[in-house]
C-alpha cells in the first residue's frame, strides 16, 4: 500500500513538472510571436525559429547568425 502511495505522489510531481514545462514553453511562443514583427523590421534576416529560440535561451540571437552571405 505505502509503494503505491510513493508512486503517486511521485507521478504527480513529475505531472505537475511537465506541466510546468509545456506553461513555459506556450508562453516563450507567445512572447515571440508578438514579438517578432518588431524584431524582423530591424532584422529582416532573422528566421522566426532564431527569434523564438533567443526567446528560450534568454538572450539576443547575434545579427549574424543565421544570415545568408553571398
Amino acid at each position: 500500500m505505502r509503494i503505491k502511495a510513493r508512486r503517486s505522489i511521485a507521478l504527480y510531481a513529475v505531472d505537475a513538472a511537465q506541466k510546468e514545462a509545456v506553461q513555459r514553453e506556450i508562453e516563450n511562443f507567445l512572447q515571440a510571436l508578438s514579438s517578432y514583427p518588431e524584431r524582423f523590421a530591424h532584422d529582416p534576416y532573422l528566421t522566426f525559429e532564431q527569434h523564438l529560440c533567443s526567446i528560450m535561451a534568454g538572450e539576443q540571437v547575434p545579427a549574424e547568425f543565421g544570415r545568408n552571405v553571398a
